[in-house]
């Protein structure tokens, strides 16, 4: 195997192992500090960024299915932390937003991971860090919009 592709596999391989821990160690704090999982948090955080918005909307940005959606949506909703209400301009169309209790978890969720000390971070320039991930994000999203059109 030459050199190129040995890096690339590595570089996937790490890539892949990184999240998975990363996330095991958000996933724990937030279930046992404010008893929601991880993907939760990310379907109320996106809903949270994006504004109050159409399901598919909410789909795309998390980058999963609408029925994907549909089923984290009905615990967020049981919890009170989203709310769902039909959408004024089409009415096969639903909008979600963010409720007052959905933004008090956010706002104690993120200040909660801020200020665990977990060690993952050590030794590592996290500007830096940042930086290449969003490099290595926007040529991957580059990268798929090329295949989107050419399939």
């Amino acid at each position: 195997m030459d050199v190129a592709t040995l890096s690339a596999q590595r570089l996937v391989l790490t890539l892949h192992r990184a999240t998975t821990l990363v996330d095991r160690v958000a996933d724990a704090h937030l279930r046992n500090m404010h008893d929601v999982t991880l993907s939760m948090f990310a379907a109320l955080v996106t809903i949270h960024a994006i504004g109050p918005a159409r399901q598919s909307k909410i789909a795309q940005a998390l980058d999963v299915s609408r029925a994907a959606v549909t089923q984290r949506l009905v615990e967020l909703v049981a919890r009170g932390l989203v709310e769902v209400a039909p959408d004024a301009t089409d009415q096969r169309a639903n909008r979600v937003a963010v409720t007052r209790k959905g933004r008090e978890l956010l706002d104690a969720a993120w200040k909660g991971l801020a200020e665990i000390d977990d060690g993952i971070e050590d030794g590592i320039d996290l500007e830096a860090l940042q930086s290449a991930l969003d490099t290595l994000v926007a040529n991957a999203a580059r990268y798929l919009a090329g295949q989107e059109v050419t399939a």
